[in-house]
């Protein structure tokens, strides 16, 4: 049987009742951090002698700081009041959280050094509030990285990164279709005997291209030139040589009917 589909009013009210689970949840981890918070302001000197091992070292690496232990719980104690009204805030929700959970990790190793205490029964107490601060660090974590159902930094991050690899995938095809169709329109107009239309530098590389075949070509005339002037010049020489051979083929063609005919009137004489 197919579900009853989901209305606004049922999604809006969802919505509504994770809310105010939420807030009700932050409040909840906000209540010890505000009541320790007062109580150390109130009075200090209880905590003052477990953070005295560790006032001076934290005043040493950060100057403002004070290095008097009770004005350190004091300002450890307004801490954790401001974070935990923060807390409660839904816009201060997350940084309070993390402003609350670096403020514990101090804390709990000034006042719950359980390996160090010989006592038993002191060892016991400070090991369970160890683990209790330990316990709250995990749930402000949490807390820190809750969205309240919105997109985290990381998911955003993500997002855009993919929304911007598939803008630049497109923007790729889009040119890659654009050279492949104006290769096909420059092929289809050269097969059809246009010309496509020429740049500036592919003019400027025809035009030196005309250049040289005008080049080549005077080059060729002149050598052309210059062959068929050895060839007329031998001609000549040919046919002097030719009509030198001539005139003497004929003076001694004549010189041969002189002496035939001598001969010839010796014998009619005679």
């Amino acid at each position: 049987m197919p579900g009853r589909p989901v209305g606004k009013s049922s999604v809006e009210s969802e919505a509504l009742t994770m809310s105010l689970a939420r807030r009700a949840a932050r409040a909840a981890l906000a209540a010890s951090f505000i009541s320790g918070g007062i109580d150390q302001i109130r009075n200090p000197q209880p905590k003052a002698a477990p953070a005295s091992p560790i006032a001076k070292p934290i005043a040493d690496r950060v100057p403002q700081l004070p290095n008097d232990p009770e004005s350190l719980v004091k300002l450890d104690g307004a801490i954790k009041v401001v974070g935990g009204l923060g807390l409660i805030v839904g816009p201060f929700a997350r940084p309070a959280a993390l402003l609350l959970a670096g403020s514990l990790v101090p804390t709990t190793l000034a006042g719950h050094r359980f390996w160090e205490t010989s006592d038993p029964e002191q060892r016991v107490s400070d090991r369970i509030e160890f683990f209790k601060n330990v316990s709250l660090v995990g749930g402000l974590l949490m807390t820190a990285l809750d969205t309240g159902g919105r997109p985290s930094v990381p998911w955003l991050a993500s997002k855009a990164a993919h929304g911007a690899a598939e803008a630049v995938g497109d923007a790729a095809g889009s040119v890659g279709e654009a050279v492949t169709g104006a290769a096909g329109a420059v092929s289809s107009t050269v097969r059809g005997g246009g010309s496509p239309p020429l740049s500036k530098r592919a003019r400027r590389t025809l035009a030196k291209a005309e250049k040289r075949r005008a080049a080549l070509l005077s080059a060729a005339e002149l050598q052309t030139a210059a062959a068929l002037a050895k060839v007329e010049k031998r001609g000549a020489r040919a046919a002097r040589n030719a009509a030198s051979a001539t005139r003497e083929g004929a003076h001694t063609a004549k010189e041969g009917v002189v002496a035939a005919k001598d001969k010839l009137a010796a014998a009619v004489a005679g």
